[in-house]
């Protein structure tokens, strides 16, 4: 029979593995979700300006396909590398930088590929603070 104490450090240890757990899959959920909303909003902006401005929709059906890309990599890989989501965000913030200095203001989709670049490390952080053994049946990490 086992002493209390080490079921205690079991539950401990369980608990611990938990936490990271979850958090890992709050920040995998707020990368997902981001990056859908910038495919979608792309992929909708494309569509809008088809008729005016040709070029215009071919970056907007680019950048959503690039974020669509991104969120099929981190949803159903669960890549944790930075490429699939810093390369389209890292493009877009480029034009929206080019933009703003040219006099149209656009914080808020600014704002958001910012808050989706600090979420690359984060997110990387959290996924190696997780054990190996986890709970998951099987962790389909991508090579860091």
């Amino acid at each position: 029979m086992k002493p209390k104490s080490h079921y205690r450090a079991e539950i401990a240890l369980r608990n611990r593995r938990r936490n990271l757990e979850e958090r890992e899959r709050k920040l995998s959920m707020a990368v997902f979700g981001l990056m859908t909303y910038s495919a979608f909003a792309n992929f909708l902006a494309g569509a809008m300006s088809l008729s005016a401005s040709p070029a215009d929709a071919w970056l907007g059906f680019i950048l959503g396909a690039l974020y669509s890309l991104g969120v099929y990599r981190v949803w159903v890989k669960d890549d944790i590398r930075w490429w699939p989501v810093a390369v389209p965000a890292g493009i877009c913030i480029a034009i929206l930088v080019l933009a703003w200095v040219g006099g149209v203001h656009r914080p808020i989709p600014l704002l958001l590929n910012i808050v989706l670049l600090v979420l690359v490390p984060v997110r990387k952080r959290a996924v190696a603070a997780v054990p190996n053994n986890s709970f998951k049946p099987k962790p389909l990490r991508g090579s860091a």
